[in-house]
């Protein structure tokens, strides 16, 4: 499997990504046999968001059941979540205190302690850069959160969070 290493971070990723969005309705074993087979391709970089199956947190819940990682098989790993999407209202929530909820029902659900990458899901124009920054900041320092990023976002709206 050829691989990448992410700019300004120690991050080496596979080229491919296994994307969880669409396990809600698999079986335990249907999960854990897609994730070994996965590893057995080389593929060693798993793709969630707190909105995939519909509700908070449904996917990641469903892979945390499924697949019971030893501290050995989490270390071997990356997982990458998003937050920001949310079911009602204005559809985005990039406030402080909602990455930081995100977040923690993420690692809940997930059954780990840390994520290797969280990523901001969608752009939003009412965003407050300095509130992602202080959520970023007390992530990254209390070891929830090793690495930050975006999707779906132009290089305009890249430049505004990284001032």
């Amino acid at each position: 499997m050829k691989t990448y290493t992410v700019p300004h971070s120690s991050l080496t990723v596979p080229s491919v990504v296994l994307g969880l969005m669409r396990i809600k309705d698999m079986a335990d074993k249907e999960i854990d046999a897609l994730f070994r087979a996965a590893l057995d391709a080389g593929v060693n970089m798993i793709d969630h968001a707190d909105i995939y199956g519909g509700k908070p947190h449904v996917c990641e819940a469903r892979f945390g059941d499924a697949v019971k990682l030893s501290a050995a098989q989490r270390a071997k790993i990356i997982i990458q979540s998003k937050v920001g999407i949310v079911t009602s209202g204005p559809y985005f929530d990039f406030s402080k205190e909602h990455i930081l909820e995100g977040v923690d029902g993420s690692l809940k659900a997930l059954k780990t302690e840390y994520l290797d990458v969280l990523l901001l899901h969608r752009p939003d124009t009412l965003m407050e850069p300095e509130e992602i920054a202080e959520a970023f900041d007390k992530l990254h320092a209390a070891g929830k959160v090793r690495h930050f990023g975006v999707s779906n976002q132009t290089p305009g709206q890249i430049e505004l969070l990284k001032s």
